[in-house]
Order: C-alpha cells, then structure tokens, then sequence
C-alpha cells in the first residue's frame, strides 16, 4: 500500500451546509460517547443513491472524527497528516502561517530540526508541531507577564 500525500490536497473552507450538517454530526457523535465513553470500536452505517454499507470505526479514530467535525462546523478547513511526515518548507511555512524564507531561517537557526535531501530541507511534522507548542507557550507566558503588569500599574480599563 503507498503512503497517503500529506498536506498535498487543496484546503476548502466549508460553506454555510456543511459547517451545519457537521455541526449536527458532532452533537450526535459526541453524545454517543458520552454514553459510551470506553468504547472500543462502533458500527457505523452508509447510505448513499441505492448502496448501504456498515463498517466498525476504532474508538480512538471516532473520536477524531468527532474532534474533526468539529472544526469543519466552526468553518475551518480540516487536513490530516500522520505524525511521522516530512513535509516541505513551504508546507511547513503554510502550518505554521509564516512566509517560507522566515521558516528556513528558523530552520538555519536550529530552532527546528530538519534534514537535507539533496538540496531540499524536510522538515518531521512532530517537530514543527513541537516548535509550535513551545512558541505558543511562550507567547501566552509573555502575554500573561504583560497583563500582570497592566494591572499592577492600574492600567486595566
């Protein structure tokens, strides 16, 4: 089986229909696993034209589902990747929403890891999600410290 293309399809932003159809998608999905909140695996149904099919979707993988329909019915535009992808600097760039030369330098600055293939840097996604993590922490501890001291200037309105 090859490997599925990461990050390699167009990002549509859900129209008003969808964000809504998943909405209710969600609400039905996430009360599912409130009643079952250990479950293993569930029998999902399809229906589509004239065609029915049942198929067994992992807990874990619901779960996901749930947390992606979600999103879909906040208007976000969803992707999938698994953790152990490479991606290219300007896929990188796009996930962190920052021009491609800022990523190389971060890169060249080795505040994240990458690796050459032949001329072209690839970045692991778990790294850059890393890097992401850490640099939102560390905007939000900024951001507090600011408001800290806002406040203890009476500054706060």
């Amino acid at each position: 089986m090859t490997p599925p293309a990461v990050l390699d399809h167009q990002l549509a932003i859900p129209d008003e229909a969808t964000a809504s159809q998943a909405a209710d998608a969600v609400d039905i999905l996430d009360r599912f696993l409130r009643w079952h909140p250990t479950v293993n695996a569930a029998s999902v149904s399809l229906k589509a034209n004239d065609t029915d099919t049942t198929l067994e979707i992992p807990g874990h993988a619901l779960r996901l589902l749930v947390d992606i329909l979600a999103q879909i019915a906040n208007g976000n535009a969803v992707t999938v990747a698994p953790v152990h992808a490479e991606l290219t600097t300007q896929q990188a760039a796009d996930l962190l929403n920052v021009s491609r030369p800022y990523l190389v330098k971060l890169l060249e600055e080795r505040k994240i890891p990458y690796r050459r293939v032949g001329n072209r840097r690839r970045v692991l996604l778990t790294h850059l999600l890393k890097y992401k993590h850490d640099d939102d922490s560390e905007r939000r501890d900024i951001a507090d410290e600011l408001t800290a001291e806002a406040q203890s200037l009476n500054l706060d309105y």
